[in-house]
């Protein structure tokens, strides 16, 4: 009966933790599983610029550093605001309207970035580079917008938050629940979480400005679920001893 009961925790445990799995997009190459159900991106790229003139430049491994990243490039002039997204649901990590759940204490979202301004076209270079967080949840069609949640900034060059600015990569940790400065619209659900945007400002820029991303990895804590796995099994053990 000892053997049964380790037996079916380890295959609880593996489940379980499957089932948290990270979500990774490591933003060294463009997926396009050809949805068009996203007005945002209607050629189904997962991962776009949005609102303005901006675009975007993907590079390979190897192609400029070992590891490749996203480039968002601010061709707005004069300077304003700039989004880049990643909808999970274009990726093929989440179905529209199950999005991923990071109601778990310790969910994270985890990412490199790095902003790079140029110090003869911006009139005020790395005084202004932020960087902002928003999750949201999307309906069941994938396109409905329902509700978001921002994290204030997440980097920044300034001395308040002392993040080094390009060529330097930065890795960014964000802790879902329990981040300072969290704020939220529309009907938001942390059990699911279908699609992110960075964005931030750049109202110096001249049109030379950028911003890179990569190693995109959200995380749901799988802890809780592996607790309660084992729990079930000791309550088991309990009532056949």
């Amino acid at each position: 009966m000892r053997t049964i009961l380790l037996a079916v925790a380890a295959l609880l445990v593996v489940g379980t933790a499957a089932l948290a799995q990270p979500a990774t997009v490591e933003m060294n190459a463009q997926i396009n599983l050809g949805y068009t159900y996203n007005t945002q991106s209607p050629g189904g790229n997962a991962i776009y610029p949005a609102f303005n003139s901006d675009t975007q430049t993907i590079f390979a491994d190897d192609e400029v550093e070992a590891e490749g990243f996203t480039r968002h490039n601010l061709t707005t002039v004069p300077g304003g605001w700039w989004y880049q997204y990643v909808d999970l649901n274009l990726a093929g990590i989440t179905t529209p309207g199950s999005g991923l759940n990071l109601s778990a204490p310790d969910s994270t979202v985890t990412f490199d970035t790095r902003y790079y301004q140029n110090d003869v076209t911006n009139t005020n270079p790395y005084g202004d580079a932020p960087v902002f967080l928003r999750l949201y949840t999307y309906g069941e069609d994938g396109n409905t917008y329902l509700g978001y949640r921002d994290y204030s900034i997440v980097y920044a060059t300034q001395p308040d938050w002392n993040n080094p600015p390009y060529p330097t990569w930065t890795t960014v940790t964000v802790d879902v629940n329990n981040a300072p400065n969290i704020s939220e619209g529309g009907v938001f659900d942390v059990s699911n979480v279908s699609r992110i945007r960075w964005y931030g400002t750049d109202w110096s820029g001249g049109g030379d400005d950028f911003v890179d991303f990569k190693n995109l990895v959200i995380t749901p804590e799988p802890t809780a679920l592996v607790l309660l796995a084992l729990g079930g099994v000791l309550v088991a053990r309990r009532r056949r001893s």
